[in-house]
């Protein structure tokens, strides 16, 4: 596939290879997550504590020409993030490694997904906001009010426009002969437009 070709987002999740304990972004989370990520073709994507991969999978085959770096730390994770990249024929850059130190050698990025943050929200902050270029995007995920409530006020702190939204899904899910309502955790979605000098980039 390439970039003139259309490619749609939001792979189901029994797509992608699992494993307990290995957080995923699921379906109608992660399409919120690409719209609010803005790609373009030929961008430099982080998607760090990438987890399965499902984020970084779908920029990657929304944008082929963008290079895409999935960053994560936990081994079970690696072995998952490599064999969905391979079956779902996305080729990432895999950085095995705890952010933010994993992230120091990376090219500078126009689009940075945290997704996962270890515990260490406000040094990957800090270390996006070094790595992102002027009018660049960066979109994190929380289910936790601290991380939220952290995100949000670290990148108004460091000047960026600030979105957010809480999404609450509700899937429908077969019990007995009656299908019921089954509801999935809020997830905050909050995101920051870089500010600077406008160059070029989108």
């Amino acid at each position: 596939m390439n970039d003139n070709e259309r490619y749609a987002p939001g792979l189901a999740d029994e797509e992608f290879l699992r494993a307990p304990g290995v957080p995923m972004t699921k379906n109608e989370i992660r399409i919120l997550v690409l719209a609010k990520l803005r790609l373009f073709p030929g961008a430099v994507v982080y998607d760090v504590g990438a987890g399965t991969g499902s984020v970084a999978i779908e920029a990657k085959l929304l944008c082929p020409s963008s290079r895409v770096y999935a960053v994560e730390r936990e081994p079970q994770a690696l072995q998952l993030l490599a064999a969905n990249s391979d079956r779902l024929g996305a080729s990432l850059e895999v950085i095995a490694g705890s952010a933010p130190e994993a992230m120091a050698e990376l090219p500078f990025a126009d689009r940075i997904f945290i997704g996962g943050s270890g515990g260490n929200l406000a040094g990957i902050i800090a270390t996006s906001d070094q790595k992102l270029r002027d009018q660049g995007w960066m979109v994190i995920n929380s289910i936790s009010l601290k991380n939220t409530a952290q995100a949000f006020e670290d990148l108004e702190t460091r000047g960026y426009q600030v979105e957010a939204v809480q999404v609450s899904i509700a899937v429908s899910s077969n019990r007995g002969s009656a299908t019921i309502w089954l509801a999935r955790n809020p997830v905050t979605i909050i995101s920051g437009k870089k500010e600077g000098a406008k160059d070029g980039l989108r």
